[in-house]
């Protein structure tokens, strides 16, 4: 008995499942994941890999782009013209939001963020500058102490970061976002 007979879809679509494809077992097993398992469980030869993403790095970059979409969808900034915004408070849930989706997204942020493809292929657009960029946006609404936002947005990310590892090693999550959270208040506090 031969192989059941590839389905034939359009461009996007196989290209998707190729994406989810790693996505799935990115999770699971990190960066171990080569393009030959990726291949495997999405049903293509490898030669369709190659076809959609030139080099391993280009669907992990693919992935990186997906993450932070998704990221960027589900904790969307706040604008004023939907009304006053609460800036502590923007802190406060972005940066709760922020580990406890890199919780859910272990495997693969570590295969997309924390690897030597991050070193290759640094991302333009990252938490640093998002927490910046409300820094400054706190500042002008008088919210936010009159801090340099760029060292102090990349000291910043780096304790949410780091409160996110600490809770996937098994420390206590409500201590450490608390602990997060006055070290949030008391930099930025005017």
């Amino acid at each position: 008995m031969g192989k059941p007979a590839r389905r034939r879809l359009q461009p996007e679509a196989r290209k998707l499942e190729i994406v989810q494809a790693a996505e799935r077992l990115l999770q699971a097993h990190g960066s171990q994941v080569r393009v030959e398992d990726v291949v495997r469980e999405a049903g293509v030869a490898k030669g369709t890999f190659f076809l959609y993403f030139p080099t391993w790095d280009d669907l992990l970059e693919t992935l990186r782009d997906r993450l932070v979409t998704e990221f960027d969808t589900a904790y969307p900034l706040p604008t004023e013209v939907e009304g006053p915004i609460d800036w502590p408070g923007l802190v406060a849930s972005q940066a709760c939001a922020f580990v406890d989706f890199t919780l859910s997204r272990r495997g693969i942020g570590e295969a997309l963020f924390h690897s030597d493809f991050a070193e290759r292929r640094p991302l333009a657009h990252n938490g640093v500058l998002r927490i910046a960029a409300v820094i400054r946006a706190g500042q002008e609404a008088g919210a936010f102490a009159p801090v340099d936002p760029d060292p102090t947005a990349r000291l910043l990310f780096a304790a949410v970061d780091e409160a996110a590892h600490a809770v996937a090693s098994g420390g206590d999550r409500a201590a450490i976002l608390a602990a997060l959270q006055t070290l949030l208040r008391r930099t930025l506090a005017p």
